[in-house]
């Protein structure tokens, strides 16, 4: 009973999180995870650093500034900066950074400005939710008394709790592609718009929900600060942007940092409309921000400054989208649009638009595929052979598997890592080299930090790196306890072993004593949540939702659970242990 219940339980429902970085997987640990700041394996080439990603690093050289009497910014200590307003009643956090970690290494500095200025924390304010803006929030407010009040967009914490989603297993290694996070120091420059992600499978999440929530503007006091709140969609739907108007200081969230803005990520992210982006930028504009702390990157002193900022901003965004169209109706597939899209030369050459973070050519495939969906309209993208089938076809034309071997060896790095991955899906013994080397040499050419450690680290994966599984880490209990019960249920629903229940119609009970219960029902491949104890359910599993979701996270034996009386399975062990076989564990 007990392995069962710990193999499957605890492994079928694995928890997972993934946001705007994208994607962490909580789930108990899949053997020893690497010493962090280790190198992924030992023999990882150093990617030479260069002049441009040098330069581009020292933006986020750890420091705190005052950027203008009483705003305060601390940069380099996150993948996002964190800003305090002193107000006259108090002092206004504006985002937490992306771990226990990160914000405790920041602790100290907020502890000064507290000491410093005698006032307490009396406002949080998050301005999207993405985890490096939102998972420290509850290690800032050690030491002082009481909660503040926590502002947030209306679907900030609704967003902040579908990061435990049925796609977490990929999202999270993708993000962890992207940022680089098991890179070593001599391997990695910077993540585009901040130092690093500290956030690895080892750290914990302190996110609060939010006490004040924000539809579309708000115009409030915060500690005596009059504090307008703008909802301006843009990198996600929920960006808050801020404006403090007794100081002409403006907070711009994500939709400004000094790179090409991220209109796709590479880790995988719902559309981003830059239509929506780009509005919310003019509507920043009216402003007329004297000063504008990204939360990324640095302060842009100056009216005019910020407005050119904004302004060529917001007309790279709108080009890319006005130009793809026109591309689309033109009849070209996306490849051609990607090979062919470049800014004008006047935004192209400015120096917050150089593509250090998001792509043009990323950027361009979104929107095709956010307008028009997968299909190219090439007739031949519609029943193309199969990725094995084509491999197959590749190494005949080469004359056998060793003669495509050979030509990859002697070929450019991108047309290597293709004719690498055909090798792979025929399981030659040398494709995983061939893709290593091609992977690391494209990565050596690559702006975007975001592509270059995606490189990398895939490179690392051909030679026998294995991403670790999650954990909760330090979070505390009463973190993970806020998470809808449901969001769990669904990662189980979705993994559903089909092929085992083709014929099979059954229904199990959730009897949750704190919440109203729920069934799981499979009906012939398709297992969905139903409302109550279904009358034809198989057996039910009664216990409260906070231990559900320890036991699924690792930190409750079931067998414990059982034998204290704190779960119970009505209609046998046995029949519970039926019930979740049919299902696999996430990724």
């Amino acid at each position: 009973m007990r392995r069962f219940l710990l193999g499957v339980v605890c492994g079928v429902l694995l928890v997972a999180v993934s946001g705007g970085i994208g994607g962490y997987i909580w789930a108990t640990s899949q053997g020893a995870p690497p010493e962090r700041g280790a190198a992924v394996v030992a023999d990882v080439a150093a990617v030479s650093s260069r002049a441009d990603a040098a330069a581009h690093s020292a933006l986020f050289s750890k420091r705190t500034e005052e950027v203008v009497p009483g705003v305060h910014v601390a940069i380099g200590y996150g993948l996002a900066n964190v800003i305090v307003v002193d107000a006259p009643g108090g002092l206004i956090l504006i985002d937490t950074l992306e771990s226990i970690r990160a914000a405790e290494g920041l602790l100290p500095w907020i502890d000064g400005l507290r000491a410093e200025t005698g006032k307490d924390i009396t406002d949080i304010v998050y301005t999207h939710n993405h985890p490096d803006h939102v998972f420290g929030a509850g290690v800032f407010l050690r030491g002082q008394p009481g909660v503040p009040r926590i502002w947030a967009q209306a679907g900030t914490e609704a967003r902040v709790h579908e990061i435990i989603n049925v796609l977490s297993p990929v999202t999270f290694r993708r993000a962890m592609r992207m940022f680089g996070v098991y890179l070593p120091d001599d391997s990695f420059d910077n993540n585009g718009i901040g130092p690093r992600l500290w956030n690895d499978d080892q750290d914990g999440i302190f996110f609060l929900s939010p006490t004040d929530v924000v539809t579309d503007r708000a115009e409030v006091e915060m500690a005596g600060e009059t504090v307008i709140l703008q909802h301006a969609p843009g990198e996600t739907d929920d960006q808050l942007v801020l404006f403090l108007p007794g100081r002409g200081v403006m907070l711009p969230a994500d939709n400004y940092y000094h790179a090409f803005p991220n209109l796709y990520t590479i880790r995988g992210t719902p559309y981003r409309d830059p239509r929506k982006w780009a509005a919310s930028i003019d509507l920043m504009r009216g402003f007329g921000a004297e000063v504008m702390i990204p939360q990324h990157s640095q302060p842009v002193i100056g009216a005019e400054e910020v407005d050119t900022r904004l302004r060529d901003y917001r007309d790279a965004i709108q080009f890319v989208y006005d130009e793809t169209i026109r591309m689309i109706n033109a009849g070209l597939t996306p490849n051609q649009i990607a090979e062919q899209i470049t800014l004008p030369p006047h935004l192209a050459g400015a120096p917050h638009l150089q593509e250090f973070y998001g792509r043009v050519e990323f950027a361009a495939r979104a929107v095709f595929s956010g307008t028009l969906g997968w299909f190219s309209g090439d007739p031949a993208d519609l029943r193309p052979v199969s990725d094995r089938r084509k491999a197959e076809l590749m190494a005949q034309l080469a004359g056998g598997a060793g003669a495509l071997a050979d030509a990859a060896r002697e070929a450019e790095p991108a047309w290597a890592l293709t004719l690498g991955t055909h090798l792979l899906r025929l399981n030659h013994p040398g494709a995983q080299e061939i893709r290593a080397a091609a992977l690391r040499a494209l990565a050596e050419g690559e702006l975007a930090s975001s592509a270059r450690n995606y490189y990398l680290v895939s490179a690392a994966e051909a030679e026998g790196f294995v991403i670790p599984t999650k954990n909760f880490g330090p979070t505390p209990d009463h973190v993970v306890n806020a998470i809808p019960i449901r969001n769990f249920m669904t990662i189980l629903t979705a993994n559903l072993k089909v092929a085992e229940v083709l014929d099979r119609e059954l229904a199990y009970g959730f009897d949750f004593t704190d919440v109203s219960p729920i069934s799981i029902r499979i009906r012939r491949g398709v297992a969905f949540i139903e409302d109550g104890l279904a009358k034809d359910r198989s057996g039910t599993l009664r216990t409260t939702t906070d231990v559900f979701r320890a036991i699924a996270i690792g930190r409750l034996d079931p067998a414990k659970a059982l034998l204290s009386g704190r779960m119970q399975a009505e209609g046998g062990v046995q029949g519970l242990q039926a019930f979740l076989g049919l299902f696999s564990a996430p990724g």
